[in-house]
């Protein structure tokens, strides 16, 4: 008999409110533990100090009962995405998605900023990131980390922690290099290299088990009868979705898409996107249980959601349909905190176990992440015949958010036409049906038209419903929609000088500038910076990089 349930009385033993920090690798307990892994949870959970931080590694498939779990004791922080070596684990995409959840007791909590030194393409040796005329933004330090840790040698992040991303958590906790006490296990798990005399940790030695105890099993959706007349496809209708979807018969649909408000009190037309959680997650319920009943055997399912609301999707979805991927879309927005969020999570389910349309082969080798994405690199690489390629997994890093006004509507979420196109080559074949009904300025609806798939888009806002329509007549005609051109500001100032004079300003002030500085001491009227950015931390970006972060502290 192993002796892992030691584990779980250690963790009893541990003083409340004792320890900075717990990391649980829990990709490798044994059946037996996982029968008591709610106890371990609460012992780690009462164990930590007010602003303590505990973060559980795991497989998706079952991190998401997990969080859900610790969410209503902890607050969700981040779902940390560690790249591992690839394994193919389900009948969908081969896999590199090993995951860190990270919970803090309280609200206030601690972490230290970490860099990594910029890469550079292999092909043009610019940066890989295309700072699209924003390097005056660099800071010379290197590139602070995200919640998407990527690695070019991975290892074996499922059942165990490499070196290299065990010491990164360490770097985190380990704030202005004060004694921290910390607990990690299982040790079988962790590094065999010596840990740091700061951190304290469990002596418990027991062997690796599988990691298959979670298993998503089906259930049998209700198969109600559609209610009202059949609204048909290639269609863009205005109304309730959950109204509309229920008139669509059982299993006659392809592929089933949303992208749900974030419940962020974004400025949505006539969404209320600031509901409480419960009412939040029942809403999402009710449209997914619709997903699910007029979702083919064959077709997929694809929710994107931030990671905390992904936790809950995924433990609605597990005891209905089966998790083929939790993919995870790298596209950093606003960089913001010490820990910058770029975790996007994709959640890819299917009614069947095998059999499902899955058209990998024809996209299975993209370019590798050695080149950049600036489209005269692209250009001149393919022409002289450098192409080295790697294979798509569940880590899509090579899509960027929308980045240009003139690509933009009036939506504070539109997603980028080339995530929309993977998403349906993937799963469809030409005249199957997509369904988004949340479909907001209709990029899914649009996509879906471009290749030849039929669409149906659901939206309560007329005015999305109205651009929908408006955009697919210019498809219809033009084979793509027309974007007129900006207009360029009318100061004669570009953001960058803007932003150079402000950091000239800070270098001479030794302290970032503030608006009442610029009136005093500045090159510029106050009014340009005002009339040319949202916020003043936007103005002072570049300022930032002359002030270390010990003075801005």
């Amino acid at each position: 008999m192993s002796d892992e349930p030691l584990l779980v009385e250690d963790a009893k033993r541990i003083a409340s409110q004792s320890l900075d920090f717990a990391l649980l690798v829990s990709g490798g307990l044994s059946e037996e533990t996982w029968k008591s892994i709610d106890g371990l949870l609460d012992d780690l959970v009462r164990s930590l100090k007010p602003g303590g931080l505990l973060f559980v590694q795991g497989l998706p498939i079952h991190l998401p009962s997990l969080g859900v779990y610790l969410d209503q004791r902890l607050n969700f922080k981040y779902w940390i995405v560690l790249e591992s070596s690839i394994k193919q684990f389900t009948n969908g995409l081969p896999s590199v998605h090993s995951g860190l959840l990270m919970f803090v007791k309280g609200h206030h909590f601690e972490i230290n900023k970490v860099r990594t030194p910029h890469e550079y393409c292999k092909a043009c040796e610019r940066t890989l990131k295309d700072w699209g005329g924003k390097a005056h933004l660099m800071n010379p330090a290197g590139a602070a980390i995200s919640d998407v840790w990527k690695a070019q040698n991975a290892e074996d992040n499922y059942t165990s922690l490499s070196e290299a991303f065990y010491q990164r958590i360490l770097s985190l906790v380990d704030v202005n290099g004060k004694e921290i006490i910390g607990w990690a296990g299982p040790t079988h798990a962790l590094p065999t290299s010596p840990t740091p005399k700061r951190v304290s940790e469990n002596k418990i030695q027991y062997q690796p088990s599988l990691f298959s105890v979670l298993e998503p099993h089906q259930t049998n959706p209700k198969s109600e009868e559609p209610i009202g007349e059949f609204p048909g496809f290639n269609v863009i209708l205005e109304g309730d979705a959950l109204e509309i979807l229920r008139r669509y018969p059982n299993e006659s649909i392809d592929l089933v898409f949303a992208d749900p408000p974030y419940n962020l009190d974004k400025s949505y037309n006539v969404y209320n996107d600031e509901l409480a959680g419960k009412e939040y997650l029942t809403w999402c319920n009710q449209w997914l249980e619709e997903y699910v009943r007029i979702l083919k055997p064959t077709g997929s399912l694809f929710v994107l959601n931030l990671p905390h609301w992904s936790m809950y999707h995924a433990d609605y979805l597990n005891r209905q349909l089966y998790l083929q991927n939790w993919i995870v879309w790298d596209a950093l927005s606003e960089p913001r905190g010490k820990l910058m969020p770029a975790h996007y999570s994709l959640l890819f389910y299917t009614k069947q176990k095998e059999g499902f349309t899955f058209n990998y082969e024809a996209l299975k080798n993209i370019d590798s992440r050695l080149y950049c994405l600036r489209r005269a690199c692209i250009r001149s690489r393919k022409l002289r015949g450098e192409n080295q390629q790697e294979l798509l997994t569940d880590l899509w890093w090579n899509i960027h958010r929308i980045k240009h006004r003139r690509d933009r509507d009036y939506h504070p979420c539109q997603l980028p036409e080339a995530l929309l196109e993977r998403i349906i080559l993937l799963t469809t074949n030409p005249n199957d049906v997509v369904l988004d009904a949340l479909a907001g300025t209709g990029t899914t609806i649009i996509t879906a038209a471009k290749l030849s798939r039929r669409f149906v888009g659901i939206d309560i806002d007329p005015f999305y419903v109205e651009l929908m329509q408006r955009k697919i007549k210019e498809v219809q005609l033009n084979g793509e929609v027309i974007r007129p051109s900006i207009n360029r500001s009318k100061t004669g100032l570009t953001k960058k000088e803007l932003q150079l004079e402000l950091r000239s300003l800070a270098k001479k002030l030794g302290r970032l500038p503030t608006p009442e500085d610029v009136e005093i001491y500045g090159k510029y009227d106050l009014k340009v910076y005002l009339n040319v950015f949202p916020t003043w931390g936007k103005a002072i970006k570049a300022a930032k990089l002359e002030i270390s972060d010990e003075k801005k502290c």
